[in-house]
């Protein structure tokens, strides 16, 4: 079964150059890459995101992206086909202690960006990135909990989750499959993005997308 007009949603600090060479609606969030949309909140965020889809599609959200992407199931069911959750959490703020949460940061002002995504990607990666927007962003997606809505979700939903991801570990997806019924997970060998690329990736999406 192929992905229904996918929208693929990045992660923080990258862009939609992740997705490269993937067919579908390519996102590129306030603040990041392409992107001329200032950064208020996630609220006006995926209020922007759901008027901006012209029908009901698959989403792949990887990282940060699979929260927005649970934000837009939640909020706008009727925008929604099937969720594709890659390396998501259903509450950062829970996936690391605060005193790592600091000191992680801390270590992104004074190393800078290629600090974190050496450690979120597989290649190496450039784009541009406003960082004080982005800092705004990474506050809130730490303080969004999912937790109390996740069984309200009704829509059929991949976890997609690399076994040796640093960025979040993988107890969160085993908390994302117990919160979401019917959820199906999916157990990858690499790291936060799970593939060695985005057709890589693809591959995995069509395999598990087919009504297993």
């Amino acid at each position: 079964m192929a992905l229904i007009s996918p929208v693929f949603i990045h992660g923080w600090a990258f862009s939609s150059k992740v997705f490269g060479r993937l067919e579908g609606i390519k996102i590129d969030l306030p603040a990041h890459g392409e992107s001329r949309e200032p950064y208020r909140d996630f609220n006006s965020l995926v209020n922007s995101l759901a008027l901006s889809l012209p029908g009901k599609h698959d989403l792949v959200g990887w990282s940060m992206g699979g929260t927005i992407a649970l934000l837009l199931a939640l909020k706008f069911p009727s925008k929604v086909n099937r969720l594709f959750l890659v390396g998501t959490s259903p509450y950062f703020g829970d996936a690391w202690s605060e005193k790592n949460l600091r000191a992680f940061k801390l270590r992104i002002k004074k190393e800078g960006l290629s600090y974190f995504r050496k450690l979120a990607y597989p290649r190496d990666f450039e784009d541009k990135l406003e960082e004080d927007q982005a800092m705004k962003m990474l506050d809130d997606y730490v303080e969004t909990d999912l937790r109390p809505w996740l069984s309200l979700l009704g829509k059929k939903t991949f976890i997609i989750h690399g076994e040796r991801d640093r960025i979040v570990p993988f107890v969160e997806a085993l908390k994302l499959y117990n919160f979401i019924k019917g959820s199906k997970l999916i157990v990858l060998p690499g790291g936060h993005f799970p593939a060695e690329d985005e057709t890589g990736l693809l591959s995995t999406l069509l395999k598990v997308g087919k009504d297993l």
